[in-house]
């Protein structure tokens, strides 16, 4: 864990989108839009990272100012929105998931499973995907999980439970994984919903290669989230941030606060380090001419 920094303005943001970039109707604010492009001008790149997949980055692909690379699928894709290729891309071994696979329905007798790829979905019949499968999507497939992990070239297994809530089924596939994969939620969806990846895959790992890249060590760079996969990331950067709207989890942590959602949280955090820039280190406030409000919305997607 890096200890936590807040001497001036980060050096790199890393952001989640869901529930906490993204306003509630999974729009960007005009004020979120405004400060990704003057961090961008002020030479602060902003990093998004998800536990979407790629093909549902659309909502960020057009944002002025976002730094192209992306962290997706909880830290198993590095992704350049701007050539859509994936960079760097860590993929379950199919017969680790598959043994974890058989306990969880031990411990689990409910449990329906789907695998992740990235730009493919395939998932048991049991199994309740988000967006309906009317048979015409080439990138869905259903079918029996044993196949399924072999055909799918996954970064991420997903596990699904009516009678468990996330906190509860999360305990349970830990206790069958162990430190075999990485097990973590991302959303509420009124059931529960586990996400695995890699051994040793979060959105931390990928961000320490990515910051390695750029040059940029953890103590300056901030990070923003909302839900326990976020935790790995907000305890590695040295300026962590959660929104006043998180898990009860994350609020419990001590991290600093900052506004909720659906009032820019993270874009007015931004903008204030933005106008640090160029302010005497006594002023307050916002720069001249940076809102200090929402102000509409650019941009949807389905939620993750």
């Amino acid at each position: 864990m890096t200890t936590p920094s807040d001497a001036g303005a980060p050096a790199l943001v890393a952001c989640d989108l869901d529930g906490t970039f993204l306003s509630p109707d999974g729009t960007v604010s005009a004020l979120n839009a405004r400060a990704v492009l003057l961090a961008q001008q002020a030479g602060i790149p902003v990093v998004f990272a998800t536990g979407r997949p790629v093909r549902w980055l659309d909502v960020i692909a057009d944002l002025p100012g976002a730094h192209p690379t992306v962290i997706a699928s909880n830290g198993a894709v590095l992704y350049d929105l701007g050539t859509r290729r994936a960079l760097d891309r860590l993929c379950l071994d199919p017969a680790v998931a598959l043994t974890a696979v058989a306990c969880i329905r031990e411990h689990v007798p409910d449990a329906a499973f789907a695998f992740e790829s990235g730009t493919h979905f395939g998932y048991e019949p049991a199994y309740r995907t988000w967006v309906p499968d009317t048979g015409q999507d080439p990138t869905l497939r259903r079918g029996p999980v044993e196949e399924l992990a072999h055909e799918v070239s996954a970064v991420k297994l997903l596990v699904q439970s009516a009678t468990l809530g996330d906190d509860a089924l999360l305990a349970e596939v830990r206790t069958c994984v162990g430190d075999t994969l990485t097990a973590t939620c991302s959303v509420g969806r009124g059931y529960g919903l586990v996400e695995l990846s890699a051994s040793g895959v979060d959105k931390a790992s990928m961000l320490a290669r990515t910051c390695d890249r750029l040059g940029v060590p953890a103590s300056r760079v901030a990070a923003f989230g909302d839900m326990p996969n976020d935790v790995s990331m907000l305890s590695w950067v040295g300026m962590p941030r959660v929104v006043a709207n998180a898990h009860p989890a994350l609020l419990a942590l001590g991290f600093p606060v900052v506004p909720p959602n659906h009032e820019s949280g993270v874009g007015a955090t931004i903008l204030d380090w933005v106008a640090s820039l160029t302010r005497p280190s006594s002023g307050s406030g916002l720069a001249e001419g940076v809102p200090s409000g929402p102000q509409g919305h650019v941009g949807a997607a389905t939620p993750a």
